[in-house]
């Protein structure tokens, strides 16, 4: 139900209501292309995120990750991240992505679905509902 006491009109209100307290400011793009100003990055913007982007760095977070937690779209476990991770690492473009200041579009794809959260007199506002997050590598084509 919306703020107004209505209930929504469409599936896209719905939508709108259900992931504006959780995820503000988001919304949907269709951008593909990088623009090119954000593609000339300089030598001190890599240097930056030389310093920032460490591979110890990026080593602690792949080993924070739960071993077997659903996968995304490329099917990839977070223990297979674990477990070859020296190879993995030096690919996975977060330099680049912070010295340009641009995060591709497969990387911004996300799915996200609503589980009702247990004990609720009611189910009528978007707190009542958990997000539960799955981001794609692949672009995700439906069902």
């Amino acid at each position: 139900m919306a703020p107004s006491g209505r209930h929504t009109q469409s599936e896209g209100e719905t939508l709108e209501l259900l992931l504006t307290p959780y995820f503000p400011n988001s919304g949907v793009t269709q951008e593909l292309a990088a623009p090119a100003a954000v593609l000339r990055a300089g030598r001190s913007d890599w240097r930056l995120a030389a310093r920032v982007v460490t591979y110890r760095r990026v080593e602690w977070n792949i080993d924070s990750f739960a071993p077997y937690k659903s996968p995304g779209r490329d099917d990839i476990f977070s223990a297979l991240l674990q477990e070859r991770q020296e190879i993995v690492i030096p690919y996975l473009g977060f330099h680049a992505c912070l010295s340009t200041g641009y995060v591709s579009a497969a990387w911004r794809q996300v799915m996200v679905v609503f589980t009702l959260k247990p004990g609720r007199n009611s189910y009528s506002g978007p707190r009542d509902f958990r997000p539960i997050s799955r981001f794609f590598l692949r672009p995700w084509t439906g069902w």
